[in-house]
Parts: C-alpha cells; structure tokens; sequence
C-alpha cells in the first residue's frame, strides 16, 4: 500500500519531543557474534520512561559504507518512538560521522575474510543480545545495503516485531534468498524510498504479502537510505511523519 501522510500537528509534537533529548549514545555495548566476533555498539535509552529497561529495543542498523555513527543525530528522534535504541557496527563498512567502524577494525586485525552476507550473522546477534534484555521482540531499522538484510531477517526471525527499511533493492545478485523468505513474511514492515529508487524498492519487496507492507515514497526527491530522515534532506518532515503514524498504527493509536 502506498501512504503519503500530512498531519501538521502530529509532526510538530513529534519534532518538538526531539530536541528535548540528548543526542549523545548513554552506553557503548559490545556483545559476541556467532563466530566469537565482538560487535560494537552505542545504546540510546528512552529518557521518558523510569522503567526504560522494560521497553523493547530498535536496532539501527547502517549502510555499505557506513557504521553506528549513521545514527549519531536521529537516534534519539528514534527514541521518542516508545523505544530503546541500540546502533551497530557491522563488519562491513567505514567511518561515518567522525565515528569508526570498530567491528571492521576487530574482523580486519582478525584476519578476517568477510563476505557480502556476513552481517546477518552482526544483526542476528544483536537481536539476541536485545531481546535478552527483556524477551521481547525488537524493531529492525535498516539503511540501504542493510536494509535489504533486515527484511530478510524479519522474515526468517521470530524475535523481530518490524523492519523500517529505507532504500531496500537488490545489492546481492540474488546471493540473498528472497524468493522463498519474503513470501513467508508474517511481520508489518515498513519501506520508504526516494523517488528515484522507488520502482527498484517496489520490485525488490513485491514477494512480501502487501498486506504486510506499508510503502513510503515522498512528493519530492527524498534521499537514499537514512539520509532521507536528517535535517538536510527538504522532505525529512514527511518521512519522520510517515514513520510516527505507522509506528502509532502498530501501538493501536497510542
């Protein structure tokens, strides 16, 4: 389904609540991979609930390029959600935003020959890690390259709620088995796109039932993976309110 969301007051709640939080992470985590590889990690506790360890956890998952720094100023955006927010660095990936990417650093000094789907095995042991907080399920948020994963991964992993996927497409060469997990995708998701990307986006996830699929493109030319949420991008306000009202959609309008 595709949804272009306009809701003034909304937005402005949304983006008011924002800056009433610090953007700096509260805790720097690293936990295990299947195959012993410590991943790195910033986590950003919601400051609105005095039982924060209660509430379920987004994993912010980055580009090829990229690492955890890609959510230094939108994670706490993505806290005023309802959630607790942990950004990875992956195995795959750079410096982003004056912050390394400290798993490429550790697979590197390891010797490591890392391959293009080896970050399933990061996210997954993120999941695990989050989920053991509090057993419940977690909320997958992925950035071009990853958010090709994460979908994947929603679709094959009991522990995952949601994905928000930004700039999904096929970045694999059909090394990802798409064709049998997203007919099975049982889990809402939702998918957004600059106009550009968005007939590669809709092909990618036309095996997921669209009933399960809520399809964000917006009326200008957006941006590529979460570049399309900062400040810079002109219509980052409709992408946030899309994401609010979806988000809202699942709590059941709380």
């Amino acid at each position: 389904m595709l949804h272009t969301f306009r809701h003034p007051a909304l937005l402005f709640t949304f983006v008011f609540l924002t800056f009433l939080v610090s953007v700096k992470a509260q805790d720097k985590v690293t936990f295990l991979a299947e195959d012993k590889l410590m991943i790195s990690a910033d986590v950003y506790m919601n400051g609105d609930s005095k039982n924060n360890d209660t509430l379920p956890y987004m994993i912010l998952c980055h580009d090829v390029k990229s690492s955890r720094g890609e959510y230094k100023d939108l994670a706490h955006r993505f806290t005023k959600l309802g959630y607790n927010c942990i950004a990875i660095d992956m195995r795959i990936g750079g410096p982003k935003n004056g912050v390394d990417n400290e798993t490429v650093s550790l697979a590197q000094a390891k010797h490591l020959k890392v391959k293009l789907l080896d970050p399933i095995t990061d996210i997954q042991a993120a999941i695990n890690y989050c989920y053991n907080k509090n057993h419940k399920k977690v909320v997958l948020v992925g950035s071009g390259y990853s958010a090709s994963l994460t979908l994947y991964i929603g679709s094959t992993n009991t522990k995952v709620a949601t994905v928000l996927a930004f700039s999904p497409s096929e970045y694999f060469a059909g090394l990802l088995d798409t064709k049998t997990a997203f007919p099975k995708c049982s889990i809402p998701v939702f998918v957004a796109s600059s106009v550009a990307e968005a007939d590669a986006t809709k092909k990618y996830v036309a095996a997921i039932p669209a009933s399960k699929v809520t399809l964000f493109v917006p009326s200008t030319a957006g941006a590529h993976g979460t570049d399309a949420l900062l400040n810079a991008t002109p219509d980052h306000h409709d992408y946030w309110l899309s994401i609010l009202m979806y988000i809202r959609g699942l709590q059941g309008g709380s």
